[in-house]
């Protein structure tokens, strides 16, 4: 009887395990996300923009209606530059009725960002998405009022018609936000930290006349429970579920030590399955998902190790930043599935014409970098050049052709990371400035 009991104990834990696990799986798949929506319905927290104030003819206009919020505009190419946009509002107003810019919420636990939108004309149905971020380093708004950094992605409106999520991932500070603003290399990325207000406005190159963008719904989400964190949550469970076990399986069959060895067996089993299932996460902390290289914290401890070995012992370390070119033009024209795959490819490129000590990862988007440890300046050039080389020659996908711009840069003594990754940033900005498809060295 003691035995069925036992038995019925296991049974009832190995059932809300496998429940559990099951649950865990569909959360893991699925998600638990929380979401954060934007009002679209009080107008006076918007505003239209255009590039009249900058002495264009564009005029924009804003109304609600059942089917959303609208933004009519009629460009005109007086402007340089024209556009047209909405500004939504996420913050309130102060006690004077200005805006409180400097409170706007924290996104950055946010993953995604839903957009429901419609093109409503018949222009090209580019739309930028942007997310202004403050921060009292840069954001000097009683002396700059565009001082709000611009988190930005731009993408084919009616691709989003009937509802679509945009990973935060893909967003890019604008570049012509950046460059004039000499910031820190940490501040040059994605921030998202307080954002008082987002806006939509007209694709980077709008044909002149009519332009009806209309959206629909707008919210942010994140997943309450990271995938990392459910996969540990499980691997625990099973951990303690087999702990419990194994207590009674020794309890119960005492006397009968050659079943409990055949248990005991099983349970090495489990743990070997479980330190494999734990091996592979770690791994997948370490790689690129889509590419297989590493990732910035699969390359970390090579970035720290070079350094060490360049500051202590003298030995000449080299950095390369590596960019396709012209790539979101392939995600427009291929599509991003094939974008996907060209990354696949172009990865595998380099990093099967690269020697032993070079370090491969994936940094963001379409850019990389390569670490040559024991390599000064002129043989990091002429790896980089034969790279570049490499991959003008080069046929991905059967049929597409790409091009890549380098920058290089040594370490100099006692020079801090940040400034040696700035000066090869520099570097592959010269080279991208200049017409792409080469190779530029750091000057200082």
């Amino acid at each position: 009887m003691r035995l069925a009991m036992n038995h019925k104990v296991v049974a009832g834990i190995l059932l809300t395990l496998i429940t559990f696990s099951f649950l865990a799986l569909f959360a893991f798949h699925k998600g638990l996300y929380r979401t954060m929506p934007i009002d679209l319905s009080n107008i006076e927290s918007m505003d239209s923009h255009s590039d009249n104030t900058q002495g264009g003819k564009t005029t924009a206009s804003l109304f609600i209606n059942e089917e959303g919020l609208n933004l009519k505009c009629q460009i005109s190419k007086q402007y340089q530059w024209p556009y047209c946009e909405v500004q939504l509002k996420l913050v309130s107003k102060d006690k004077n009725g200005n805006y409180q810019l400097d409170k706007g919420p924290d996104l950055s636990p946010y993953t995604e960002v839903y957009l429901d939108i419609e093109f409503k004309a018949e222009q090209q149905d580019r739309v930028r998405f942007y997310l202004r971020n403050y921060n009292p380093i840069y954001s000097k708004l009683d002396k700059d009022e565009n001082s709000l950094k611009v988190n930005e992605i731009e993408f084919s409106a009616n691709e989003f018609k009937n509802g679509n999520y945009v990973s935060i991932e893909d967003f890019n500070v604008a570049s012509w936000w950046l460059h004039p603003r000499k910031l820190p290399m940490k501040l040059h990325g994605v921030e998202i930290t307080s954002v008082p207000l987002i806006a939509f406005s007209s694709g980077s190159m709008p044909e002149e006349g009519e332009i009806h963008i209309l959206i629909k719904e707008i919210h942010f989400r994140y997943n309450l429970i990271s995938k990392q964190n459910i996969l540990f949550a499980i691997i625990a469970m099973w951990l303690c579920a087999s702990f419990i076990t194994l207590l009674i399986i020794l309890k119960t069959y005492h006397q009968r030590l050659g079943i409990s060895k055949i248990q005991s067996a099983k349970q090495k089993e489990t743990m070997a399955i479980l330190k494999l299932e734990k091996n592979e996460i770690t791994k997948l902390a370490n790689r690129d998902q889509l590419t297989g290289i590493r990732n910035r914290v699969g390359i970390t401890k090579h970035l720290q190790s070079n350094e060490l070995s360049a500051q202590q012992n003298n030995i000449p370390f080299s950095l390369i930043y590596i960019d396709i070119d012209f790539f979101k033009k392939v995600n427009d024209q291929y599509g991003h599935l094939v974008g996907d795959q060209l990354l696949i490819s172009f990865s595998h490129c380099i990093n099967n014409n690269i020697r032993s000590q070079d370090k491969l990862a994936r940094w963001g988007g379409e850019e990389f970098i390569l670490i040559s440890a024991n390599t000064n300046l002129e043989e990091a050039k002429k790896l980089a050049e034969k790279l570049c080389k490499l991959v003008e020659k080069q046929t991905f996908n059967d049929d597409i052709r790409l091009t890549a711009s380098f920058g290089i840069a040594q370490m100099k003594k006692n020079e801090p990371m940040e400034l040696f990754f700035e000066r090869a940033d520099n570097a592959l900005y010269v080279a991208k400035s200049n017409g792409r498809n080469q190779v530029r060295v750091a000057t200082d």
